[in-house]
């Protein structure tokens, strides 16, 4: 059962060994790494013990005839690999689940520091509503995220969602994208769009134009914060001045923290497709800054994806892969009551990590 799913999800790869070079079957050496990433393990050497220390649990699930690879073996078949083969795997176990309710989707770029002289630089979408990795692009410098998000975008179901976007993709191309895509976006606006940005900052002096307010109040570990959100959604001027497609609202934030005694404000700005009240405009705001909290923060500490040193890019990009495809399957198929690092310790147990992949590849045809 397990083999045949693991089979169903990497079907898009090929085996790149020539003939008298598969000893170990393609897909044992595939699985092999998958039970190793979820049980915990974060490198080739962890990989191969664990295998080792688990082999005949193993053996129930996977083709172990000629025992398990050592950690060489299955680097050196991870550097054939085209990462493309394994980025169309992730994407095909993604629409697996697209029964899952979508309501915002975060895209922001995240750099793999450890990945080598020239660092892996991926532009990620993110699930808010269930904390899933819903695609990614490779970008090769951070200027590209204006190129790799649209590319990113068009990978995705967008019907009925909200994108939230960073100052890099606030771009009209990228509004049109979306809009064209029957979703809406949210996106921040900063000094780069210079002229904009002014009428924007301006429209807010006018206390006339604001249609609602809504303020929060946070602490935690010696901070205190007043957030305050202003909707204006007479936007008719703006949208005619600077030709922005699909504009409904501006919001403005404004930020007082105090941490030590010390204040700083800090004001910061929203284009938005979208028509709510502040008090939600501020939920959606506050839920793009999960992708940071969630997602990459998840990925360093839990995953160690700015720790594991991998310096050959094919390899790396495919770990980089995978660890996304094993946090999936961590949110998806753990126990609601466990978090991530918890659930990683459960499936030390090979019965406990099958259990787990079933239940999220349990969509599949």
């Amino acid at each position: 059962m397990v083999e045949a799913k693991l089979e169903f999800i990497f079907s898009e790869i090929t085996d790149p060994r020539i003939e008298r070079n598969k000893r170990y079957p393609l897909l044992s050496i595939i699985g092999i790494v998958v039970f190793g990433l979820l049980g915990g393990m974060d490198n080739f050497t962890e990989i191969e013990i664990f295998a080792e220390t688990r082999e005949e649990e193993l053996k129930k699930v996977l083709n172990l005839s000629a025992g398990i690879p050592s950690h060489d073996t299955i680097r050196r078949v991870l550097l054939m690999i085209n990462p493309k083969h394994f980025h169309e795997c992730f994407i095909r176990f993604i629409e697996s689940l697209t029964l899952l309710n979508t309501k915002q989707i975060a895209i922001d770029g995240k750099v793999s520091k450890n990945s080598g002289s020239n660092p892996l630089h991926f532009v990620s979408a993110w699930c808010k509503e269930n904390g899933l990795v819903l695609g990614q692009v490779k970008v090769d410098k951070k200027s590209n995220e204006i190129i790799a998000i649209p590319t990113l975008l068009s990978t995705l179901n967008i019907t009925g969602c909200i994108i939230s976007i960073d100052a890099m993709g606030c771009q009209r191309k990228i509004a049109q994208q979306i809009i064209d895509g029957n979703g809406d976006y949210l996106l921040a606006l900063k000094k780069n769009h210079r002229e904009l940005y002014e009428n924007v900052v301006a429209s807010f002096e006018n206390n006339e134009l604001i249609t609602n307010k809504y303020v929060e109040y946070d602490k935690g570990h010696g901070r205190r914060e007043r957030r305050e959100y202003r909707v204006i959604t007479d936007v008719d001027r703006i949208c005619k001045s600077h030709d922005w497609p699909g504009l409904k609202s501006i919001i403005m934030v404004i930020s007082k923290r105090t941490i030590n005694e010390k204040i700083s404000i800090e004001q910061r700005f929203y284009l938005s497709s979208v028509v709510e009240n502040a008090k939600q405009m501020g939920t959606y705001i506050r839920s793009h800054w999960g992708i940071e909290n969630e997602l990459h923060w998840t990925l360093d500490v839990t995953l160690k994806d700015d720790k594991t040193c991998i310096r050959n890019n094919y390899i790396a990009e495919n770990m980089i892969i995978l660890r996304r495809l094993i946090l999936n399957i961590l949110k998806f198929g753990k126990n609601p009551k466990d978090y991530l690092p918890g659930a990683r310790i459960r499936c030390g147990s090979i019965k406990y990590a099958t259990q787990m992949l079933l239940k999220s590849a349990s969509l599949y045809a």
